[in-house]
């Protein structure tokens, strides 16, 4: 083991670390034993004992622990070669080079591994019954304007076809919530949404309601159309790859909160989509698939808030579901089982 005095030695240590050492020395160890693939001692087994002396913080130790266990396994059962590491390597150094403000590559990449979808999951396990949730993607803001329930939050000029949504928000025990809120966007009837107008001077396709007491909400707005992820990058080359496409099927996004419940963030698909079992970033689930239907008839129209004339193509998409909310407690009482089951399955390995 180096000391103060070595480290500091210009003959042994060079400038730039000399530079370090006035702010921190940092703890050296020496190497007490060799470690080889196929031996009783490998470097896994190496990296664990440094970082179980060195790293302070228990969960740091248990995430690195666990990754470089996994990461080491892939590698032994897969055997891959040098090319085959580098190609990795440039793909993920391509993924930082392209990313932007706007179009994260790595969170792409998250997305498409299933990586995004898991973690929602495992932070928001919920009882049976209760709705499915997902990420919720990069075009919520925060400029969503607030709206009574059944108002319309699209423009008049907004391009597709007129809806009409109807949900209630309930507990597990069917019991509808009083004072949740309801963040709703979505994409308009050519897929496109409105942060993606270069013009764009005011929010639309979107919009915060507040449900009535019995906890329902409506409005009126636009039957939104299925639209592609960014490609162009890194991760689009790694669909391709994969015999993937970058099409998500048609949504709506919603972010509900009441006092006592678990916030939920999910998104609903009209059952007519395109790529429903094939939704590249997975957030596509069967239980928030709907049926949604055409209604004709002109009176029924005038009950959901539209006038005749500004309805388009002789019908208006109607859409129904029903949210449930699972408790605070709830969920907490899960996650608790959660963390006592994986902290088992960590201690065998």
């Amino acid at each position: 083991m180096a000391t103060e005095q070595q480290m500091k030695n210009p003959l042994l240590v060079g400038k730039a670390i000399r530079a370090q050492l006035e702010d921190e020395i940092p703890l050296d160890l020496p190497l007490e034993r060799d470690f080889r693939e196929r031996s009783d001692y490998t470097i896994t087994d190496h990296i664990h004992d440094l970082h179980a002396k060195l790293v302070k913080d228990p969960r740091t130790l248990e995430l690195f622990s666990s990754l470089i266990t996994h990461l080491h396994a892939f590698a032994r059962e897969t055997l891959p070669t040098h090319d085959e590491w580098a190609r990795t390597i440039d793909f993920l150094t391509r993924c930082g080079r392209e990313s932007t403000e706007n179009k994260n590559e790595f969170v792409c990449l998250s997305d498409v591994l299933g990586m995004s979808a898991l973690i929602d999951e495992l932070n928001h396990p919920k009882p049976p019954g209760c709705t499915d949730s997902c990420e919720e993607g990069p075009f919520w803001t925060s400029d969503m304007p607030e709206m009574p329930s059944g108002s319309s939050v699209a423009s008049s000029d907004t391009t597709g076809e007129n809806m009409y949504f109807e949900a209630t928000i309930t507990n597990t025990k069917d019991e509808g919530i009083s004072g949740a809120k309801i963040d709703l966007w979505q994409a308009d009837g050519d897929g496109v949404y409105d942060v993606q107008d270069p013009e764009r001077d005011e929010a639309n396709d979107r919009a915060r309601i507040l449900a009535e007491s019995d906890g329902s909400f409506c409005y009126r707005g636009i039957l939104p159309t299925a639209y592609p992820i960014p490609s162009d990058g890194p991760v689009g080359d790694l669909l391709r790859l994969l015999g993937r496409h970058p099409h998500r099927s048609s949504h709506i996004h919603f972010h509900l909160r009441a006092p006592g419940y678990d916030e939920l963030t999910t998104a609903l698909y009209p059952a007519h989509s395109p790529f429903l079992g094939t939704d590249p970033v997975f957030a596509t689930k069967k239980s928030l698939i709907c049926d949604v239907y055409p209604e004709y008839n002109p009176q029924r129209w005038a009950e959901m808030g539209f006038k005749e004339d500004e309805v388009r193509n002789g019908r208006v998409w109607v859409w129904k579901y029903k949210f449930v909310l699972a408790s605070l407690e709830e969920v907490e009482a899960l996650r608790a089982d959660l963390h006592h089951e994986e902290r088992d399955t960590w201690a065998k390995l």
